[in-house]
Protein backbone atom coordinates (compact mmCIF):
# COMPACT_ATOMS: atom_id res chain seq x y z
CA UNK A 1 0.00 0.00 0.00
CA UNK A 2 1.37 3.38 -0.99
CA UNK A 3 1.65 6.34 1.35
CA UNK A 4 -0.90 8.34 -0.64
CA UNK A 5 -3.45 5.57 -0.21
CA UNK A 6 -2.85 5.39 3.54
CA UNK A 7 -3.57 9.10 4.01
CA UNK A 8 -6.95 8.72 2.28
CA UNK A 9 -8.03 5.74 4.41
CA UNK A 10 -10.74 7.74 6.22
CA UNK A 11 -14.19 7.98 4.78
CA UNK A 12 -15.41 11.32 3.52
CA UNK A 13 -16.99 13.38 6.27
CA UNK A 14 -15.36 11.48 9.13
CA UNK A 15 -13.15 13.29 11.66
CA UNK A 16 -9.65 12.36 12.92
CA UNK A 17 -9.21 11.16 16.48
CA UNK A 18 -6.68 9.41 18.66
CA UNK A 19 -6.50 7.32 21.80
CA UNK A 20 -3.90 5.91 24.17
CA UNK A 21 -4.51 2.55 25.83
CA UNK A 22 -2.29 0.66 28.31
CA UNK A 23 -0.84 -2.59 26.98
CA UNK A 24 -0.39 -5.89 28.81
CA UNK A 25 2.73 -7.31 27.16
CA UNK A 26 4.28 -10.67 27.88
CA UNK A 27 7.92 -10.91 28.89
CA UNK A 28 9.05 -11.90 25.39
CA UNK A 29 7.06 -9.10 23.75
CA UNK A 30 8.41 -6.57 26.22
CA UNK A 31 11.97 -7.66 25.48
CA UNK A 32 11.32 -7.37 21.74
CA UNK A 33 9.81 -3.90 22.15
CA UNK A 34 12.82 -2.70 24.12
CA UNK A 35 15.10 -3.88 21.29
CA UNK A 36 12.91 -2.06 18.77
CA UNK A 37 13.19 1.13 20.83
CA UNK A 38 16.95 0.94 20.50
CA UNK A 39 16.78 0.41 16.74
CA UNK A 40 14.42 3.35 16.32
CA UNK A 41 16.69 5.58 18.40
CA UNK A 42 19.69 4.50 16.30
CA UNK A 43 17.92 5.36 13.01
CA UNK A 44 16.81 8.74 14.36
CA UNK A 45 20.35 9.59 15.50
CA UNK A 46 21.71 8.50 12.12
CA UNK A 47 19.36 10.96 10.42
CA UNK A 48 20.44 13.71 12.83
CA UNK A 49 24.11 13.02 12.11
CA UNK A 50 23.53 13.08 8.34
CA UNK A 51 21.62 16.34 8.53
CA UNK A 52 24.24 17.93 10.79
CA UNK A 53 27.04 16.90 8.40
CA UNK A 54 25.27 18.60 5.48
CA UNK A 55 24.64 21.75 7.53
CA UNK A 56 28.21 22.11 8.73
CA UNK A 57 29.69 21.58 5.27
CA UNK A 58 27.07 23.86 3.68
CA UNK A 59 25.72 21.15 1.42
CA UNK A 60 22.09 20.88 0.23
CA UNK A 61 19.95 19.41 2.98
CA UNK A 62 18.56 16.00 2.06
CA UNK A 63 14.95 15.21 2.86
CA UNK A 64 14.11 12.39 5.23
CA UNK A 65 12.94 10.33 2.23
CA UNK A 66 16.37 10.64 0.58
CA UNK A 67 18.12 9.72 3.82
CA UNK A 68 15.84 6.72 4.25
CA UNK A 69 16.53 5.51 0.70
CA UNK A 70 20.29 5.75 1.25
CA UNK A 71 19.89 3.89 4.54
CA UNK A 72 17.94 1.07 2.87
CA UNK A 73 20.64 0.70 0.22
CA UNK A 74 23.37 -0.06 2.76
CA UNK A 75 21.58 -1.46 5.82
CA UNK A 76 22.14 -5.13 4.90
CA UNK A 77 25.92 -4.65 4.82
CA UNK A 78 26.55 -1.91 7.38
CA UNK A 79 23.65 -2.35 9.82
CA UNK A 80 22.53 -6.01 9.72
CA UNK A 81 20.90 -5.78 13.17
CA UNK A 82 18.29 -3.39 11.77
CA UNK A 83 17.04 -6.03 9.30
CA UNK A 84 15.85 -8.22 12.19
CA UNK A 85 13.14 -5.68 12.99
CA UNK A 86 10.16 -4.60 10.93
CA UNK A 87 10.95 -2.06 8.19
CA UNK A 88 8.28 0.36 9.43
CA UNK A 89 10.32 0.95 12.60
CA UNK A 90 13.18 2.59 10.70
CA UNK A 91 10.76 4.35 8.37
CA UNK A 92 8.88 5.77 11.35
CA UNK A 93 12.12 7.03 12.94
CA UNK A 94 13.15 8.86 9.77
CA UNK A 95 9.63 10.25 9.44
CA UNK A 96 9.75 11.60 12.99
CA UNK A 97 13.05 13.28 12.14
CA UNK A 98 11.40 14.89 9.10
CA UNK A 99 8.65 16.29 11.35
CA UNK A 100 11.27 17.62 13.78
CA UNK A 101 13.08 19.45 10.95
CA UNK A 102 9.78 20.89 9.67
CA UNK A 103 8.92 22.16 13.16
CA UNK A 104 12.39 23.68 13.52
CA UNK A 105 12.02 25.59 10.24
CA UNK A 106 8.50 26.73 11.10
CA UNK A 107 8.73 30.12 12.91
CA UNK A 108 5.35 29.60 14.60
CA UNK A 109 6.33 26.48 16.55
CA UNK A 110 9.50 27.89 18.22
CA UNK A 111 11.15 24.45 18.06
CA UNK A 112 14.88 23.85 18.29
CA UNK A 113 17.17 22.01 15.90
CA UNK A 114 16.82 18.19 16.18
CA UNK A 115 19.32 16.66 18.59
CA UNK A 116 20.56 13.16 19.32
CA UNK A 117 18.31 10.96 21.42
CA UNK A 118 19.92 9.60 24.57
CA UNK A 119 19.40 6.18 26.03
CA UNK A 120 17.65 6.68 29.34
CA UNK A 121 17.94 4.37 32.32
CA UNK A 122 14.16 4.28 32.46
CA UNK A 123 14.07 3.07 28.84
CA UNK A 124 11.36 5.49 27.75
CA UNK A 125 10.69 5.95 24.05
CA UNK A 126 8.30 5.07 21.24
CA UNK A 127 8.33 3.38 17.85
CA UNK A 128 6.01 2.93 14.90
CA UNK A 129 4.22 -0.42 15.16
CA UNK A 130 1.79 -0.31 12.20
CA UNK A 131 0.80 1.99 9.37
CA UNK A 132 -2.23 1.36 7.21
CA UNK A 133 -5.76 0.10 7.63
CA UNK A 134 -4.85 -3.44 6.60
CA UNK A 135 -2.13 -3.79 9.25
CA UNK A 136 -4.27 -3.23 12.35
CA UNK A 137 -6.82 -5.83 13.35
CA UNK A 138 -9.15 -5.54 16.33
CA UNK A 139 -11.46 -8.32 17.54
CA UNK A 140 -13.93 -5.97 19.23
CA UNK A 141 -12.88 -6.93 22.75
CA UNK A 142 -9.43 -6.48 24.30
CA UNK A 143 -7.14 -7.91 21.65
CA UNK A 144 -5.40 -6.01 18.86
CA UNK A 145 -3.23 -7.67 16.25
CA UNK A 146 -0.16 -5.78 15.03
CA UNK A 147 2.51 -6.79 12.49
CA UNK A 148 5.36 -8.92 13.93
CA UNK A 149 4.09 -8.42 17.49
CA UNK A 150 0.91 -10.41 16.93
CA UNK A 151 -1.99 -10.23 19.37
CA UNK A 152 -1.48 -7.68 22.14
CA UNK A 153 -3.70 -7.57 25.20
CA UNK A 154 -5.33 -4.19 25.91
CA UNK A 155 -6.40 -2.74 29.24
CA UNK A 156 -9.86 -1.87 27.87
CA UNK A 157 -11.80 -1.89 24.63
CA UNK A 158 -11.05 0.45 21.75
CA UNK A 159 -13.44 3.16 20.52
CA UNK A 160 -15.22 2.53 17.25
CA UNK A 161 -13.54 3.82 14.12
CA UNK A 162 -11.10 3.09 11.30
CA UNK A 163 -7.60 2.59 12.71
CA UNK A 164 -4.77 3.57 10.39
CA UNK A 165 -1.66 4.26 12.49
CA UNK A 166 -0.26 2.70 15.67
CA UNK A 167 2.70 3.59 17.87
CA UNK A 168 3.88 1.77 20.99
CA UNK A 169 5.25 3.98 23.76
CA UNK A 170 6.99 3.25 27.03
CA UNK A 171 6.23 6.09 29.45
CA UNK A 172 6.39 6.23 33.24
CA UNK A 173 7.11 2.52 33.47
CA UNK A 174 4.08 1.40 31.46
CA UNK A 175 3.54 0.37 27.83
CA UNK A 176 0.87 2.17 25.81
CA UNK A 177 -0.68 1.66 22.40
CA UNK A 178 -1.20 5.06 20.72
CA UNK A 179 -3.72 4.80 17.90
CA UNK A 180 -4.76 7.29 15.25
CA UNK A 181 -8.18 6.60 13.78
CA UNK A 182 -11.13 8.22 12.07
CA UNK A 183 -14.55 8.31 13.67
CA UNK A 184 -18.00 9.20 12.48
CA UNK A 185 -18.95 12.73 13.60
CA UNK A 186 -21.81 13.17 16.01
CA UNK A 187 -25.13 14.23 14.60
CA UNK A 188 -25.94 17.92 14.80
CA UNK A 189 -28.91 18.53 17.14
CA UNK A 190 -32.06 19.51 15.26
CA UNK A 191 -33.06 22.11 16.15
CA UNK A 192 -29.80 23.32 17.66
CA UNK A 193 -30.89 24.86 20.96
CA UNK A 194 -27.36 25.47 22.18
CA UNK A 195 -26.25 29.03 22.83
CA UNK A 196 -23.19 31.18 22.24
CA UNK A 197 -20.74 31.15 25.13
CA UNK A 198 -17.17 31.74 26.18
CA UNK A 199 -14.68 30.25 28.61
CA UNK A 200 -11.77 31.83 30.46
CA UNK A 201 -9.16 29.42 31.81
CA UNK A 202 -6.98 30.11 34.83
CA UNK A 203 -5.46 28.56 37.92
CA UNK A 204 -8.14 28.99 40.56
CA UNK A 205 -10.76 28.26 39.42
CA UNK A 206 -9.60 26.08 36.55
CA UNK A 207 -12.05 27.76 34.17
CA UNK A 208 -15.21 29.88 34.18
CA UNK A 209 -17.79 30.06 31.43
CA UNK A 210 -20.02 32.97 30.51
CA UNK A 211 -23.04 31.40 32.28
CA UNK A 212 -21.36 31.65 35.67
CA UNK A 213 -20.40 27.98 36.02
CA UNK A 214 -16.93 27.37 37.44
CA UNK A 215 -14.72 24.30 37.06
CA UNK A 216 -12.48 23.56 40.00
CA UNK A 217 -8.79 22.90 39.54
CA UNK A 218 -7.85 19.53 41.11
CA UNK A 219 -4.20 20.71 41.47
CA UNK A 220 -2.94 17.24 40.66
CA UNK A 221 0.73 18.00 41.12
CA UNK A 222 0.23 19.58 44.55
CA UNK A 223 -1.64 16.47 45.70
CA UNK A 224 1.24 14.12 44.90
CA UNK A 225 4.15 16.56 45.28
CA UNK A 226 5.13 15.49 48.80
CA UNK A 227 5.22 11.79 47.89
CA UNK A 228 7.03 12.48 44.64
CA UNK A 229 9.65 14.62 46.36
CA UNK A 230 10.25 11.91 48.93
CA UNK A 231 11.01 9.20 46.36
CA UNK A 232 13.08 11.50 44.16
CA UNK A 233 15.22 12.31 47.18
CA UNK A 234 15.52 8.61 48.00
CA UNK A 235 16.55 7.80 44.42
CA UNK A 236 19.22 10.50 44.43
CA UNK A 237 20.81 8.88 47.49
CA UNK A 238 21.00 5.41 45.97
CA UNK A 239 23.48 3.97 43.52
CA UNK A 240 22.45 4.33 39.90
CA UNK A 241 21.03 1.19 38.24
CA UNK A 242 20.92 -0.63 41.59
CA UNK A 243 17.92 -2.55 42.83
CA UNK A 244 16.96 0.22 45.24
CA UNK A 245 17.34 2.84 42.49
CA UNK A 246 14.91 0.99 40.23
CA UNK A 247 12.48 0.52 43.12
CA UNK A 248 12.47 4.28 43.70
CA UNK A 249 11.97 4.81 39.96
CA UNK A 250 8.89 2.57 40.01
CA UNK A 251 7.46 4.70 42.83
CA UNK A 252 8.23 7.88 40.89
CA UNK A 253 6.55 6.47 37.78
CA UNK A 254 3.47 5.67 39.81
CA UNK A 255 3.31 9.25 41.08
CA UNK A 256 3.60 10.67 37.57
CA UNK A 257 0.85 8.35 36.28
CA UNK A 258 -1.39 9.49 39.13
CA UNK A 259 -0.74 13.16 38.38
CA UNK A 260 -1.44 12.70 34.68
CA UNK A 261 -4.63 10.73 35.36
CA UNK A 262 -6.11 13.34 37.72
CA UNK A 263 -5.23 16.22 35.42
CA UNK A 264 -6.51 14.57 32.23
CA UNK A 265 -9.75 13.51 33.88
CA UNK A 266 -10.54 17.07 34.99
CA UNK A 267 -9.70 18.59 31.60
CA UNK A 268 -11.70 15.97 29.66
CA UNK A 269 -14.80 16.45 31.81
CA UNK A 270 -14.62 20.23 31.48
CA UNK A 271 -14.09 20.28 27.69
CA UNK A 272 -16.83 17.68 27.21
CA UNK A 273 -19.33 19.86 29.09
CA UNK A 274 -18.37 23.02 27.23
CA UNK A 275 -18.57 21.53 23.73
CA UNK A 276 -21.97 20.00 24.52
CA UNK A 277 -23.29 23.24 25.94
CA UNK A 278 -22.47 25.82 23.24
CA UNK A 279 -22.80 25.97 19.47
CA UNK A 280 -20.21 28.79 19.31
CA UNK A 281 -17.40 28.96 21.83
CA UNK A 282 -15.11 31.96 22.26
CA UNK A 283 -11.70 31.32 23.83
CA UNK A 284 -8.66 33.48 24.48
CA UNK A 285 -5.32 33.16 22.72
CA UNK A 286 -2.95 32.70 25.68
CA UNK A 287 0.85 32.78 25.66
CA UNK A 288 1.22 29.68 27.82
CA UNK A 289 5.01 29.49 27.62
CA UNK A 290 5.31 33.15 28.53
CA UNK A 291 2.98 32.74 31.50
CA UNK A 292 5.23 29.99 32.86
CA UNK A 293 8.03 32.55 33.15
CA UNK A 294 6.06 34.53 35.75
CA UNK A 295 5.75 34.26 39.51
CA UNK A 296 3.85 30.93 39.58
CA UNK A 297 5.40 28.64 36.95
CA UNK A 298 4.52 25.44 38.82
CA UNK A 299 0.86 26.39 39.15
CA UNK A 300 0.72 27.48 35.49
CA UNK A 301 2.12 24.15 34.34
CA UNK A 302 -0.26 22.23 36.60
CA UNK A 303 -3.27 24.08 35.15
CA UNK A 304 -2.46 22.73 31.63
CA UNK A 305 -4.03 25.67 29.77
CA UNK A 306 -2.52 24.59 26.46
CA UNK A 307 -4.11 21.16 26.79
CA UNK A 308 -7.50 22.78 27.46
CA UNK A 309 -7.36 24.68 24.18
CA UNK A 310 -6.15 21.63 22.24
CA UNK A 311 -9.02 19.48 23.49
CA UNK A 312 -11.58 22.21 22.88
CA UNK A 313 -10.48 22.58 19.26
CA UNK A 314 -10.76 18.92 18.28
CA UNK A 315 -13.89 18.21 20.33
CA UNK A 316 -15.62 21.21 18.77
CA UNK A 317 -14.81 19.67 15.40
CA UNK A 318 -16.52 16.46 16.50
CA UNK A 319 -19.70 18.14 17.77
CA UNK A 320 -20.29 20.88 15.16
CA UNK A 321 -19.25 23.64 17.56
CA UNK A 322 -17.50 26.70 16.12
CA UNK A 323 -14.44 28.12 17.85
CA UNK A 324 -13.58 31.83 17.84
CA UNK A 325 -10.16 32.87 19.19
CA UNK A 326 -10.04 36.33 20.77
CA UNK A 327 -6.95 38.49 20.43
CA UNK A 328 -4.23 37.86 22.98
CA UNK A 329 -3.83 41.48 24.11
CA UNK A 330 -7.50 42.36 24.50
CA UNK A 331 -7.94 43.50 28.17
CA UNK A 332 -10.87 41.27 29.07
CA UNK A 333 -9.95 40.97 32.76
CA UNK A 334 -9.75 44.75 33.36
CA UNK A 335 -12.89 45.87 31.50
CA UNK A 336 -16.17 46.15 33.36
CA UNK A 337 -18.88 44.19 31.52
CA UNK A 338 -21.56 46.59 32.80
CA UNK A 339 -20.18 50.03 31.86
CA UNK A 340 -17.10 49.10 29.75
CA UNK A 341 -14.75 51.04 32.04
CA UNK A 342 -11.09 50.10 31.90
CA UNK A 343 -9.49 49.66 35.34
CA UNK A 344 -5.71 49.89 35.02
CA UNK A 345 -5.11 49.46 38.77
CA UNK A 346 -5.92 45.73 38.75
CA UNK A 347 -2.87 43.51 39.12
CA UNK A 348 -3.53 40.01 40.46
CA UNK A 349 -6.73 40.59 42.44
CA UNK A 350 -9.42 37.94 41.99
CA UNK A 351 -12.28 40.26 43.07
CA UNK A 352 -12.51 43.93 42.16
CA UNK A 353 -15.13 46.68 42.16
CA UNK A 354 -15.70 49.05 39.27
CA UNK A 355 -15.04 52.67 40.31
CA UNK A 356 -17.60 54.03 37.83
CA UNK A 357 -20.72 51.90 38.34
CA UNK A 358 -19.80 50.13 41.58
CA UNK A 359 -20.33 46.61 40.18
CA UNK A 360 -18.34 43.92 41.96
CA UNK A 361 -16.71 41.41 39.63
CA UNK A 362 -15.04 38.05 39.90
CA UNK A 363 -12.03 38.21 37.59
CA UNK A 364 -12.57 35.00 35.60
CA UNK A 365 -16.35 35.33 35.32
CA UNK A 366 -16.04 38.91 34.09
CA UNK A 367 -13.46 37.83 31.50
CA UNK A 368 -15.75 35.06 30.21
CA UNK A 369 -18.66 37.50 29.80
CA UNK A 370 -16.45 39.95 27.91
CA UNK A 371 -15.31 37.16 25.60
CA UNK A 372 -18.89 36.20 24.85
CA UNK A 373 -19.81 39.81 24.07
CA UNK A 374 -17.06 39.96 21.45
CA UNK A 375 -18.98 37.59 19.19
CA UNK A 376 -22.19 38.94 17.57
CA UNK A 377 -25.22 37.20 19.03
CA UNK A 378 -27.30 37.32 15.85
CA UNK A 379 -26.35 37.01 12.21
CA UNK A 380 -22.86 35.72 12.84
CA UNK A 381 -21.17 33.21 10.56
CA UNK A 382 -20.69 30.27 12.85
CA UNK A 383 -18.56 28.43 10.34
CA UNK A 384 -15.83 31.07 10.54
CA UNK A 385 -12.98 30.40 12.95
CA UNK A 386 -10.39 33.11 13.49
CA UNK A 387 -9.25 36.06 15.53
CA UNK A 388 -11.52 38.98 16.29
Amino acid sequence: MKAAERKSSCLEGWVPAGTRIPLRLTRNLEEYCRQVLGVGRFCYNLAVATHRFHRINRLPWPSWQDTYKAFNACKHEDYPFVTKMASRVAEGAFMEFGKAVANWRNPNTKSRVPKFLKRKLTGEGSFRAASGVQQIRYNGKRRARLPVIGFAKLAHTLPKGIYHDAHIRLQNGRWYLCLKYCKEPEARPQPDQRITGAVDSGINPHASDSDGQTYENPKAYYQIERRLRRWQRAQARRQRSSRGWHEAQRRINRCHRRIRGIRQNAVHQMTHTLTRKYHTLVIEDLNVQGMKQGLTPKAQADASMGEIRRQLEYKCNWRHTDVVVAHRFYPISKLCNACQTYNAKIKRERYWTCETCGTRHERNANAAIKLRNLFPKAGGQRSVTGKL
